[in-house]
């Protein structure tokens, strides 16, 4: 045969191999601060977007006179069911 047998990181059934192992041993750490930074930074996008949303009140938004009376018919139906 012209070509060698290719050789893989992974054995039968896509376990990984001793090799493989030793490869990325000194990564690992830093893969998980890497990942645990990004979940941080993610959660806090999401809680600050989050109260900088329910601290406004939207006084500065007109609404239609239609919504209006609308709003409060639907707040004395949702408190009596």
């Amino acid at each position: 045969m012209i070509f060698p047998k290719p050789t893989s990181y992974y054995e039968q059934g896509f376990k990984r191999s001793p090799a493989l192992e030793r490869a990325t041993a000194p990564f690992r750490v830093r893969n998980a601060l890497t990942g645990a930074g990004i979940v941080v930074f993610c959660v806090s996008v999401y809680a600050y977007s989050i109260m900088a949303v329910r601290q406004d009140d939207f006084s500065d938004i007109k609404l239609p006179s239609h919504m209006v009376g609308q709003k409060k018919d639907d707040d004395n139906t949702s408190t009596s069911a």
